[in-house]
């Protein structure tokens, strides 16, 4: 009998506790639709193509021969001035921070955001209304052995990716 009433008490107790710890939380959520997307267009819908000329082996440095991609930004409809760009294409399998693939599988390309260096397929934030310089200088797979026959024609391609935030 004492052990009916005790284990009787026990879960009376516990059928308390159960029933004090519940609570009820009110979420409101918020949106904003936008029926006309926004658009925006960069360097009128052109393929920038940017000439490097003669470059010399012994001063490639990823500075050297650096050059300025043109970049004019024409949206409408924007939200948000903040924008996230991607520099998006294949890295090189020989420099670790993003360079892109060159023709030449001893030479890459890389990247200048404001003069800080910037990793092809990852995106950097922007804003609109002041865009950033982006540049672009080649570098080369310092433990490669060039020969003669790695001179020559290079050409190397990559896509600007617009992002609304």
């Amino acid at each position: 009998m004492k052990l009916y009433r005790y284990l009787l008490s026990v879960c009376m107790m516990l059928s308390l506790f159960s029933q004090s710890q519940a609570s009820t939380l009110g979420i409101q959520l918020k949106g904003r639709l936008l029926v006309t997307p926004p658009e925006c267009i960069l360097n009128n819908n052109q393929q920038e193509t940017i000439h490097f000329g003669d470059i010399l082996l012994p001063r490639i440095d990823g500075v050297q021969y650096k050059r300025t991609v043109p970049m004019r930004l024409s949206c409408t409809n924007l939200a948000k001035n903040a924008i996230k760009l991607t520099l998006v294409g294949d890295g090189t399998s020989f420099n670790s921070n993003g360079a892109l693939k060159t023709s030449n599988p001893k030479l890459g390309l890389s990247f200048y955001v404001n003069n800080a260096k910037q990793v092809i397929n990852q995106p950097f934030n922007v804003l609109y209304t002041a865009l950033p310089t982006l540049e672009v200088a080649p570098v080369k797979n310092s433990n490669a052995n060039f020969t003669n026959t790695d001179g020559g024609f290079f050409t190397a391609l990559a896509t600007l990716k617009i992002e609304y935030q």
